[in-house]
């Protein structure tokens, strides 16, 4: 009889241990699931935030051309081509950012302690942050530059060519002499170069932590021998 009871008692040690491997190993799968998703969503990010990186540069030098032509009181041919396009993107700023939806779905459903890196889970948690920060900050200028439009209304007007056609453009018609001679415009001009600048900064800032994040995250699913 203690034979039985000890043979019934490994018996079920036995199958809670393989209860318990099989449910780490499901626990483990998950894991490396999320691992993967949150994979694909940084290499979205990473593209996005690079493409705003490259956009940003263009529209920072674009503003500073303008810039330096008013303060010179010379629009140099060359120039020209920069001048005009800064003038038709004047309040035109980068409002979204590609969101990290894994890592959203993990938050939502109490799934992030998957995440065995503490700071993995840190790193999103950050990148999320920064993301609202940027989002925020460029709708702030979007909405101040757009509110001061009769500061660039009052040298500027826009010609919309093919309306409702696959070549619809915009042109910009200026008197530069007169541009030159208003300070309050070219102190705007001034104050757009910095904002660029500033947003440009953040932009790479981000990108760094995208970068980082990628090289952490290819560590970590390389730990998982499935």
């Amino acid at each position: 009889a203690i034979g039985e009871t000890v043979l019934v008692v490994i018996g079920i040690l036995i199958a809670l241990q393989i209860n318990n491997w099989n449910e780490n190993r499901k626990l483990r799968l998950k894991s490396y699931d999320y691992l993967r998703r949150l994979k694909v969503d940084i290499d979205n990010v990473s593209k996005d935030v690079n493409n705003s990186v490259e956009s940003t540069e263009r529209k920072y030098h674009q503003a500073l051309i303008v810039l330096e032509a008013l303060e010179a009181k010379e629009l140099l041919s060359s120039k020209q081509k920069d001048f005009e396009k800064h003038l038709k993107q004047y309040f035109q700023f980068q409002i979204t950012i590609q969101n990290t939806t894994a890592y959203n779905e993990m938050m939502s459903s109490g799934d992030l302690g998957l995440v065995k890196n503490e700071w993995l889970r840190n790193a999103f948690s950050d990148l999320s942050d920064r993301r609202e920060f940027i989002m925020e900050v460029n709708q702030s200028n979007h909405s101040a530059y757009k509110n001061n439009m009769e500061l660039i209304e009052k040298h500027v007007r826009y010609h919309i060519q093919n309306i409702e056609t696959d070549s619809t453009k915009v042109n910009v018609s200026y008197d530069f002499d007169t541009m030159v001679k208003d300070e309050i415009f070219i102190n705007q001009i001034s104050n757009q170069v910095y904002t660029w600048y500033d947003i440009l900064g953040m932009y790479k800032g981000y990108q760094y932590k995208v970068n980082t994040i990628k090289d952490s995250m290819q560590l970590e699913l390389q730990k998982y021998d499935l």
